[in-house]
């Protein structure tokens, strides 16, 4: 009768033991110099700016977590880039952004991963380049070298991809064990 009630004992302990075992760093989406993003944020920060993209109209969706990864580990340059300027954003202005375009309880990830966007976006927009006020901003961005995007520590889960600054951001990483038919 004993064996019968610690066989079940056991394996219940072993599940305790080995679910401790899969804590936040089994968990770990991007950490981005010394801000960790979870697997579960990526998705949620996924999911909630397609929903803002939607929104606000825009010709096409944020794409996968990989999108948001890079996002994400572009913002330490860029935050650096508009530190000062009459552009910068605060979370204030990005939570009210995502709220007012559909996303109510925008997640950290989403407000890192948009704040990053639309740093983005005032590089490529036409005016940025007219307002004089933001000559210094400008001149910050072209001096941006691949070496200072290398300086940014940025750790990817291979689920999705590797950073690699010089071939464009995150790549596909293919596991040792895949092999392609001519490397045999």
């Amino acid at each position: 009768m004993l064996r019968s009630r610690l066989i079940p004992a056991l394996a219940v302990t072993a599940a305790l033991v080995l679910s401790g075992c899969s804590g936040v760093g089994s968990d770990l989406g991007v950490a981005v110099d010394d801000r960790e993003f979870s697997v579960a944020e990526l998705q949620e920060a996924t999911s909630q700016l397609n929903a803002a993209s939607a929104q606000v109209g825009a010709p096409q969706q944020v794409g996968g977590p990989q999108q948001v990864v890079a996002d994400l580990a572009l913002l330490p340059v860029l935050e650096g880039i508009f530190a000062g300027s009459p552009a910068e954003v605060s979370d204030a202005q990005v939570r009210s952004f995502l709220t007012a375009n559909g996303v109510p309880d925008p997640g950290v990830a989403t407000i890192a991963a948009a704040r990053s966007r639309q740093y983005q976006v005032a590089l490529g927009d036409p005016a940025t380049f007219e307002d004089p006020a933001m000559a210094e901003v400008l001149a910050r961005a072209q001096s941006v070298t691949t070496e200072d995007l290398a300086q940014v520590d940025v750790e990817v889960n291979p689920r999705y991809g590797a950073w690699d600054v010089n071939n464009g951001g995150v790549v596909p990483e293919v596991p040792a064990w895949i092999q392609s038919s001519t490397d045999s």
